[in-house]
C-alpha cells in the first residue's frame, strides 16, 4: 500500500471517528447496510437520498498483487417497496512487471457505470423472512455485466441473518471475438446487534465461475470473516475483513495450489460510508 493511499485512508479513518463523536442518537433506518457483501432486503423511504462511497482492497496472489476497487453511489428511494442507484467505477491494480519480476506496474482505470434497482417483497421483521429482488447493469467499453439477486433476510432478537444468491453473465469485447464469463455467488451474513447503533457478527462468500467452453466450474472458492456496522441517524458505516479458506473446488488452472489465486486472492477487505441527504 503505497503512502498516498495511507494518508488518504487515515483523514478518513479520522473524519468519521469526528462524525461519530459528534452524532446525535438516532432514529433506525431501513437501509442501513449491517453487512459488506450481504445485502438485505431493506430499501430507504421515497424520495430519501443517499451517497454511498465503496473501497475493497484485495491482495495476495502467487506473485505480488495488490487491488483497490472503489465504487461512488447515489441512492434513491422511489416507493415504500423500490430504490435505484447510479454507479461510477475505478480501480487501481498493482502487481509484478512479466518483464521485470523485481519491479511492479500500477494501473488505474475507469471500470464503468452502473445502474442498481431493488424491490422489497418482504419484511424481515413484520413477516416470516424478508425478501427482495435485485438488479445490476454495468457498462464499460469493453465490457457488459448483468448481476441479479435474490435477498433473503431475518430478524431473530438482536441478531440479523442475511442470505443472498448472485447471478452474474458477464460478457467481455475484443477486437477479433468475446469472452463469456458466469459467476454464481452464495453469501451468507450473520451479525449481532450490541448496541441499536453497533454490530458485529461474520460474514461468508463462496464464489463459483464458469466459462465457455469448460464442461463444469472453473472453480470454487471460500472467503470467511468478520464484519462490523454502525449507524447513526444520517451516516452509517460497515466493513468486513475475509479470509480466503481453502476452496471446495481448486482452480483448472492451479490445481496443486488449495487456494484459488488466479480469479482471487488471499485476503479481501471492504469498508463502505454512506451519507443521507
Amino acid at each position: 500500500m503505497n503512502l498516498i493511499h495511507r494518508r488518504t485512508i487515515c483523514r478518513a479513518i479520522g473524519l468519521l471517528t469526528l462524525t461519530w463523536a459528534l452524532s446525535p442518537t438516532p432514529s433506525v433506518q431501513a437501509n442501513e447496510r449491517r453487512f459488506a457483501y450481504a445485502y438485505e432486503s431493506g430499501v430507504m423511504a421515497p424520495g430519501t437520498r443517499e451517497l454511498e462511497y465503496w473501497s475493497t482492497w484485495r491482495g495476495g496472489r502467487a506473485e505480488f498483487y495488490s487491488r483497490f476497487d472503489h465504487r461512488l453511489e447515489l441512492e434513491l428511494g422511489l416507493t415504500d417497496r423500490l430504490l435505484t442507484a447510479l454507479y461510477l467505477n475505478w480501480r487501481s491494480i498493482s502487481r509484478n512487471d512479466p518483464a521485470n519480476p523485481d519491479t511492479t506496474v500500477t494501473e488505474q482505470e475507469f471500470t464503468g457505470i452502473s445502474s442498481e434497482w431493488k424491490y422489497k417483497l418482504a419484511d424481515p421483521v413484520a413477516d416470516p423472512v424478508g425478501a427482495a429482488l435485485y438488479q445490476e447493469y454495468t457498462l464499460a467499453s469493453d465490457e457488459f455485466e448483468w448481476e441479479s439477486k435474490l435477498i433473503l433476510d431475518k430478524k431473530l432478537g438482536g441478531t440479523l441473518l442475511a442470505y443472498n444468491l448472485v447471478v452474474e453473465p458477464e460478457w467481455k469485447f475484443g477486437p477479433a471475438n468475446s469472452e463469456w464469463e458466469l459467476w454464481v455467488e452464495n453469501v451468507l451474513g450473520a451479525t449481532h446487534f450490541v448496541t441499536p447503533r453497533f454490530a458485529a457478527g461474520l460474514e461468508l462468500r463462496n464464489p463459483n465461475l464458469k466459462t465457455r467452453g469448460s464442461a463444469g466450474l472453473r472453480h470454487s472458492a471460500l472467503f470467511l470473516g468478520p464484519t462490523l456496522s454502525y449507524a447513526a441517524k444520517d451516516w452509517w458505516l460497515a466493513a468486513a475483513f475475509l479470509k480466503q479458506l481453502p476452496a471446495p473446488k481448486r482452480s483448472l488452472a492451479n490445481r496443486q495450489d488449495s487456494l484459488v489465486l488466479d480469479e482471487h486472492e488471499k485476503t479481501n477487505i471492504r469498508v463502505l460510508a454512506a451519507f443521507r441527504f
